[in-house]
C-alpha cells in the first residue's frame, strides 16, 4: 500500500498541472487524477463513455457544466457525473482551483473531446 502526495505538479498547459494516482497507488478498479487549474482555466468538454466520474473540490471554487445543468462547487464539495454525460470544470474563484477526479471503471482511451 502506498501513500501519495496529490500536488499536481505535472504540467498539461501553462494553466493546468495534473498529478497522475492511478500507477502509484497501484489501483485496478479505478482512475484517479488530482488536477490543478489556473484562476480562469477550464478543462475541456468531454464525456467518458462507460466511466462516471467523481469530482471532489479540495480547494477553490468550480463550476462543473453536466449535459447542460451547471453546478458550482466549493471546498469539500463533490458531485458524480454519470457515465455517457458530457461534462466540463472551470476554475470561477479567486486563486487556483484544486480537485480530486476519481472515475470507475478504469477503460483506457474511454474519453471523447466535445
Amino acid at each position: 500500500m502506498n501513500v501519495v502526495r496529490t500536488v499536481p505538479t505535472d504540467s498539461v498547459s501553462e494553466q493546468v498541472h495534473v498529478k497522475r494516482l492511478t500507477d502509484q497507488l497501484g489501483a485496478t478498479k479505478l482512475h484517479a487524477n488530482a488536477w490543478s487549474l489556473a484562476e480562469g482555466a477550464q478543462m475541456k468538454r468531454h464525456l467518458h463513455r462507460e466511466q462516471e466520474e467523481l469530482y471532489v473540490v479540495l480547494g477553490g471554487d468550480a463550476e462543473i457544466e453536466v449535459d447542460g445543468a451547471t453546478h458550482k462547487l466549493g471546498e469539500r464539495d463533490a458531485l458524480v457525473a454519470p457515465a455517457g454525460a458530457t461534462r466540463q470544470i472551470s476554475n470561477v474563484g479567486v486563486g487556483p482551483l484544486t480537485y480530486l477526479a476519481v472515475s470507475a471503471p478504469p477503460v483506457a482511451d474511454d474519453a471523447e473531446m466535445k
